[in-house]
């Protein structure tokens, strides 16, 4: 079998938090063979309204920065959280206006080449009424919107969706005259890699979704972890050297793993996050 260490796999959908587990995490995915990620926001409803979005975005850079010190290359995506909606209307604040801050607030990073990408946004991934719908729907559309304007990616996070859901996401995006392939679709199925193939999706690492997508035979997802670094949920939502370890299983399991690294870990991070 080889060496059980594949350099060069890319994350890309991983978070961290300050302090020494984060620290430990990207050591932990280094160590496997990663060589790079993209490090999203997270939001901490803890530290109150008051500058949050700048708040939360400079934390995330600063933690940008320590993963590159450890050797990764690191692409940074800053946005309002969907469930960010609720925060706000928590504290008396108009939801649906402060995230359009914040995503303006992102775009703002991205155009400075402080971040790479708007996201996460989109939809709450479960029932909400249908104002927070149509509202979240009207956040989505303009951070498409600032993607064609500034020229960085989106990524979306979203219920899951069915082949209607993916169709609605690339009419938005051609509504917003955004690039679909700098619109990526996270926690996407890869079952549905051939609907609205344009669109590129970011695969959650586990090991029947890896199979599902290599074998779809169309290179337009990404993998990722979603790690989460919260010392009271370790390892969630799966470990943080998930993605090196699903290289190594491509690479025992296809023949024609060279290809399938230089797609999914080369080619299209490169275009989506850094083109």
């Amino acid at each position: 079998m080889g060496s059980s260490v594949i350099l060069g796999a890319f994350d890309a959908h991983f978070h961290l938090n300050p302090g020494e587990h984060g620290k430990e995490a990207v050591k932990r995915f280094k160590a496997s063979g990663g060589s790079g990620i993209n490090l999203v926001n997270l939001p901490d409803y803890s530290i109150g309204y008051s500058g949050y979005y700048e708040r939360r975005y400079e934390i995330t850079i600063k933690l940008a920065n320590m993963a590159r010190e450890s050797g990764l290359r690191v692409s940074v995506t800053l946005g309002p959280y969907p469930l960010d909606y609720f925060f706000w209307e928590k504290g008396g604040f108009d939801p649906k206006q402060m995230m359009l801050d914040g995503a303006e607030l992102a775009a703002k990073y991205c155009k400075e080449n402080l971040a790479n990408a708007i996201g996460e946004i989109g939809r709450p991934h479960f029932h909400v009424d249908p104002e927070v719908t149509e509202h979240s729907n009207e956040v989505m559309l303009r951070c498409m919107q600032l993607s064609r304007e500034v020229g960085c990616a989106v990524v979306l996070h979203t219920e899951d969706l069915d082949p209607a859901g993916v169709e609605g996401i690339y009419s938005m995006a051609i509504k917003a005259g955004a690039n679909p392939r700098k619109v990526v679709k996270h926690h996407a199925s890869p079952k549905l890699n051939r609907i609205r193939p344009e669109i590129s999706r970011s695969i959650l690492a586990t090991r029947d979704n890896v199979r599902n997508a290599v074998n779809e035979k169309i290179w337009n997802f990404m993998l990722e972890s979603d790690y989460v670094d919260d010392s009271s949920k370790p390892d969630k939502v799966i470990p943080p050297d998930s993605v090196p370890r699903r290289a190594v299983m491509i690479r025992d399991q296809y023949q024609n793993h060279e290809e399938i690294f230089s797609s999914i870990f080369h080619e299209l991070p490169e275009y989506v996050f850094y083109i």
